[in-house]
């Protein structure tokens, strides 16, 4: 009785999935294609590689693996539509392709509203692929929540899959920095730069936590390196004439402005930048042009009105400051409260 029970187990196993099963030559032929695919792509010849996977399905059309690989050759080719739909037939085959959810993530990652994107970089954590590129977009997902806390242990994670992780230091020494720790942010950001010489972007922003931090010198230096790398970072430029503004450097600090006025003459923080270097240089009705156009293009802008209030007043218009004033407090700039109490005496 035991054996008969032991032979009925066994064959009621081998049963289920018979259905669809491939017979040995059908098994060797799609292995052997699929191999060939891959040989392939690392020699990215991809046109050959997407022949061979698709002799591979023709043995076995429900081989998610070889759907995979033609999503990641249209995803190099660009072809986000056509790659989605072969991700999706991986998914269909295999569910538990932590890979194949990353790539689709990877194509929804900022062009889906349904929070999708999400999903797919949860489910290629939860099942099994832990590359530090899936925790390095689930933290930038994160921070798009609003979720700084669970995004820096997401970028803490990719760090540790890959310590010379240059973006995740960057993604990471932001939070860091609204945070209010200016130490670490630091840290972060120096880390950047030091695994990507050339990263910009990281430079620029070690420039702004020196600035927090007081030291203009360094600010002034990592500016100038993220300007080399690329001049046409207007923000870089801005910032760099505040810091040479706090260095003493009137001149080059209005250079700066100019420059940046020049390059996006809509941004409002070079004109108000210049405007206060004007005012200290007593061009007070250049000061104040430069601010009626800004105010203008922004009228959002509370910080616009509040300078042109202080100029105002000082051009002996204080009703006029007093309006400035009261718009800018009542578009949130809390640092004209003191000076509303003189349109109260």
């Amino acid at each position: 009785m035991k054996h008969y029970l032991l032979i009925t187990l066994l064959l009621s196993g081998l049963l289920l999935p018979l259905f669809g099963q491939l017979s040995f030559p059908d098994q060797r032929g799609r292995d052997k294609a699929f191999h060939q695919g891959v040989a392939l792509i690392l020699k990215k010849e991809f046109e050959e590689a997407t022949l061979s996977f698709n002799t591979c399905l023709d043995y076995d059309s429900t081989y998610a693996l070889a759907y995979l690989q033609k999503g990641r050759i249209l995803m190099e080719w660009g072809a986000r539509d056509q790659a989605l739909i072969e991700l999706e037939k991986a998914l269909v085959y295999d569910p538990y392709r932590g890979e194949a959810w990353f790539y689709k993530g990877t194509l929804l990652y900022g062009t889906d509203s349904t929070g999708m994107d999400a999903e797919c970089f949860d489910l290629a954590i939860n099942r099994g692929f832990t590359d530090a590129w899936a925790y390095y977009y689930r933290g930038l997902i994160r921070i798009r929540e609003g979720m700084d806390g669970q995004a820096l242990n997401d970028f803490t994670e990719a760090l540790d899959q890959r310590t010379d992780f240059a973006l995740a230091y960057h993604e990471r020494a932001g939070i860091k920095r609204r945070s209010g720790d200016l130490q670490g942010s630091h840290f972060d950001y120096s880390t950047a730069v030091e695994y990507d010489p050339e990263f910009a972007l990281a430079h620029s922003n070690l420039g702004s936590v020196k600035i927090l931090l007081g030291d203009y010198e360094g600010a002034l230096e990592s500016y100038s390196r993220a300007l080399e790398i690329n001049p046409k970072l207007v923000l870089a430029l801005n910032n760099r004439g505040y810091a040479r503004y706090f260095l003493g450097d009137m001149e080059a600090a209005l250079e700066d402005f100019d420059s940046a006025i020049n390059m996006e003459s809509s941004l409002s923080e070079a004109r108000l930048n210049k405007s206060t270097v004007l005012a200290g240089q007593k061009e007070m009705q250049a000061a104040m042009s430069l601010l009626d156009q800004a105010i203008v293009d922004h009228p959002e802008s509370s910080l616009l009105f509040l300078n042109r209030g202080l100029i105002r007043e000082l051009e002996g218009d204080l009703n006029g400051a007093c309006e400035d004033w009261h718009k800018a407090y009542e578009l949130g700039a809390e640092e004209a409260e003191p000076y509303l109490k003189e349109c109260h005496e």
